[in-house]
């Protein structure tokens, strides 16, 4: 048995895998995506190791789980502009459907301790636009933009008393970013159709969830997480082509940190057969208020590029997430859920541009789980949509700043988009 588990976990982890949406998880299992996320104080599978590894104490056997969410985005642009250029353009990405594979297992050691392993995407985001400028001249900011970290989470928890447990869990990680686009000043300047890459990875980097759970009467349950920043440090090649005879790499390095998280939640159960849950989530997207990209050789660079670094000004605000689920229990085979969850992009318009094209969402979901002998499965529809057109009127000098030559014009647009995805999850208890 052990030796399929590590074959599955080698197997999950070595997949190349997409992303959509800003850069945060649509969800972990199917079964907490289907209630909205809201999960912390319900957390009984293997993937409690993110939502709350004090979770993991309800377990009392041997449980197994694995699956896939499928997301298909779509974003759209209209009347995309750049100020002193006549017409605008109307863009939508050209995004593959993008996959997301997760794992877990769950095992008692003891009636008090239980461990965990679970193999997951807490970050990810992947998009791709048309690469050429003359029908889409928004690839001068991005063609293409990702940024994703895969982790294994080893946990445990600890049950004081039927009413009270803590849990910890230690998330290894790996993580990789990456922007691709066309050059407006080697266009305008050489009349060329010039194109850089940046490839950037940290192979290791770490953090830590910190859970408990505690049940004061028998209806109620309460969770609590903290889920902690994540340092990391990236390396990689920024590559120039059509400039040159050939294409020129350049070492490149940056910091981007990812954000600390609280989560809250509340667990009613007034009929055995019924349960709501409600959760409050607080991310720290705060702390990136800009990265710089370091390129050297810096002669090079300077002979390329005009500089020696990229700077991205983000000044992102934190955001704050009520999420709601249901579970209704239908008889012992079936389990309806559903789930909804308000999710504010922590993107102000100043910094807005197609690298990170994110709105304010809402986000629904539908589910279902059928409970076999030992086997059950876990069904998710999940759609999240743009609340309302996000309008930017030159105001983004991130944006503005790709388009810099002598002097920087300005960029206007209108932009909507969705996300759709299904997914399912295969549990097995022994």
């Amino acid at each position: 048995m052990m030796k399929k588990i590590i074959f599955t976990l080698v197997l999950l982890f070595s997949v190349s895998i997409c992303y959509g949406g800003n850069v945060d998880t649509c969800g972990i299992g199917s079964k907490a995506t289907a209630l909205g996320g809201a999960f912390s104080a319900y957390a009984d599978d293997p993937f409690a190791a993110y939502y709350n590894p004090a979770g993991l104490s309800q377990i009392d056997h041997i449980m197994i789980s694995g699956g896939v969410q499928m997301l298909d985005p779509s974003l759209n642009i209209y009347d995309y502009q750049i100020s002193g250029v006549a017409g605008s353009t109307d863009i939508s990405d050209t995004s593959d459907n993008l996959f997301v594979p997760h794992f877990g297992v769950a095992y008692p050691i003891s009636d008090k301790i239980v461990a965990g392993l679970a193999v997951y995407v807490p970050y990810g985001l992947d998009i791709q636009w048309d690469g050429n400028a003359a029908a889409n001249p928004a690839a001068y900011d991005c063609t293409r933009s990702y940024y994703f970290r895969e982790v294994v989470t080893p946990s445990f928890s600890y049950k004081f008393n039927d009413k009270f447990a803590v849990g910890l869990g230690i998330s290894l990680g790996k993580s990789e970013t990456g922007v691709e686009r066309n050059s407006y000043a080697a266009n305008k300047l050489y009349g060329r159709d010039v194109k850089t890459e940046t490839e950037l990875k940290d192979d290791f980097n770490y953090s830590y969830n910190i859970g408990a759970m505690f049940k004061p009467i028998e209806t109620v349950t309460l969770g609590l997480t903290y889920r902690s920043r994540t340092d990391t440090d990236f390396e990689g090649n920024l590559t120039v082509t059509g400039l040159t005879a050939a294409p020129v790499a350049l070492d490149a390095e940056t910091s981007i940190d990812h954000p600390e998280q609280i989560q809250a939640g509340i667990r009613y159960q007034p009929h055995e057969k019924l349960s709501l849950e409600f959760d409050y989530v607080w991310t720290n997207w705060s702390l990136i208020d800009r990265y710089i990209v370091n390129l050297t050789p810096g002669p090079t660079a300077m002979a390329l590029l005009g500089k020696q670094r990229e700077t991205f000004e983000r000044q992102w605000n934190d955001t704050t997430q009520i999420r709601f689920g249901v579970e209704w229990a239908v008889n012992r085979l079936l389990v309806l859920r559903a789930g909804y969850f308000y999710d504010p992009s922590p993107i102000e318009d100043n910094t807005f541009d197609i690298q990170w094209p994110d709105a304010d969402k809402k986000t629904y979901s539908a589910g279902l789980g059928l409970n076999f002998d030992r086997w059950s499965i876990d069904a998710v529809f999940q759609y999240a949509m743009v609340e309302s057109e996000r309008q930017i009127g030159g105001e983004s000098e991130t944006l503005n700043d790709a388009y810099t030559v002598v002097s920087t014009p300005d960029i206007s647009m209108r932009a909507d988009g969705n996300i759709w995805g299904i997914g399912l999850t295969f549990n097995y208890s022994i």
